[in-house]
């Protein structure tokens, strides 16, 4: 196992989504995750990326059961600029590893993302936090990842 971390989750069933050419502006992000809120769908994994042309691209991972929903509301999107388009896409494993010790010690997603490319395996999201790295990986990789991350 990766040093400091302390417990690895695997979940399946997960979906990608992200908004592009969203308007760089402070209620854009807000009114999006406002819609996807009224109508009762969690999210989780949430991205922005850096502005480009004052422009942002919005990603986030969403149960497969939700899909349909989310789907259904991307013309809401389009609301905030004719430009908004939507790429989505299902089959995907979020591996969910934590441990204390990642606030303090350098270099632990270094060894997992070195770990997940000496198994040709990519990542389609990241997302971190103090103590915690969540990626999303294609399904057909859960068990090549399972096997190197749980030894």
């Amino acid at each position: 196992m990766i040093k400091t971390i302390t417990d690895i989750k695997f979940f399946s069933g997960i979906a990608i989504v992200t908004i592009n050419n969203i308007p760089n502006d402070p209620g854009s992000v807000a009114r999006i995750l406002g819609i996807i809120s009224e109508n009762d769908i969690s999210i989780d994994m949430i991205s922005q990326t850096a502005p480009y042309k004052d422009s942002i691209n919005l990603s986030f991972t969403l149960s497969e059961d939700d899909l349909a929903a989310v789907i259904g509301l991307t013309g809401k999107f389009k609301s905030l600029s004719p430009k908004v388009s939507a790429d989505i896409n299902g089959n995907n494993t979020k591996i969910l590893l934590s441990g204390e010790g990642m606030r303090y010690e350098a270099g632990v997603a270094a060894e997992l993302f070195a770990l997940l490319a000496e198994e040709d395996i990519r990542v389609k999201l990241i997302t971190t936090a103090e103590t915690e790295i969540s990626c999303l990986i294609d399904i057909k990789d859960t068990q090549a990842a399972r096997k190197i991350l749980e030894k």
